[in-house]
């Protein structure tokens, strides 16, 4: 077996940190992806919460047939699904993994239990390179582990215990939530953006006037926190109840 083929095996059942430096030395990880995972209180990551550790790796699993996303990765622990890749950022890795092209690791960098569940576990993907250049010094970022930004911990700081009484129950349990695509306002390039290609494919009629969607996963949160300016209970035209998220400058 090869140097490269023997670490490929070697790496895949042990994490590179613990390995000996005798062999480690000539390696470093390079970092394509560090992320919150996605769908974790729809799986088993609650369930596994209290006994996850940083530095914790996980399985990245192809579901090409995921009915709500081709390009879908499955986080899991050992054996378990804990979530997904975020669907906003999964489409190169996707490639990836298809193609083989890459031995591509995930692990656990970050855990914070008092956020919500969205941002309760962050992890990294990335691959093993071997050392034999140096990295272009705007580059670095490719080798270091950033800390996450908690909107859910900032933000909650800022609501009154009135407004979560309003609004926790209903809106974290809640999965019929939609958006009017025709109401984020023109700054918000980048949600209407993100919005659009995501959930557009999962319309709502609603008795009012725009472009509702269907917004089912937690994929939504990681903008909401930022600009979501009013909620509100509508109807579709069958009568049944949804929570509306009016996107807005966030103050």
């Amino acid at each position: 077996m090869n140097r490269s083929g023997f670490l490929k095996q070697l790496i895949a059942s042990i994490a590179i940190g613990k390995l000996p430096v005798s062999i480690t030395k000539d390696f470093r990880k390079i970092y394509l992806l560090q992320c919150f995972v996605a769908g974790f209180r729809h799986y088993e990551g609650m369930k596994l919460l209290d006994s996850m550790k940083e530095g914790d790796l996980l399985e990245l699993v192809r579901e090409p047939e995921n009915q709500y996303d081709d390009c879908a990765i499955a986080l899991h622990l050992q054996g378990r699904k804990i979530g997904f890749i975020p669907a906003s950022v999964n489409e190169m890795l996707s490639y990836l993994l298809d193609a083989d092209a890459l031995s591509l690791f995930a692990v656990i960098t970050h855990l914070e239990k008092n956020s919500q569940p969205w941002e309760n576990v962050a992890i990294a993907v990335y691959f093993i390179q071997e050392v034999n250049k140096d990295l272009p010094a705007h580059a670095s970022y490719l080798t270091r582990i950033e800390a996450p930004h908690y909107r859910t911990l900032n933000r909650d700081k800022k609501r009154t215990k009135e407004e979560k009484t309003l609004t926790i129950d209903n809106l974290f349990n809640d999965t019929n939530r939609v958006i009017n695509l025709d109401a984020i306002p023109a700054e918000q390039t980048e949600a209407k953006a993100y919005f659009e290609k995501y959930y557009s494919r999962y319309p709502v009629t609603i008795n009012k006037p725009g472009r509702f969607v269907h917004i089912k996963d937690d994929g939504i949160y990681s903008y909401l926190y930022e600009i979501a300016d009013d909620i509100q209970l509508v109807k579709d035209t069958n009568g049944h109840d949804f929570l509306e998220f009016s996107l807005g400058v966030s103050g």
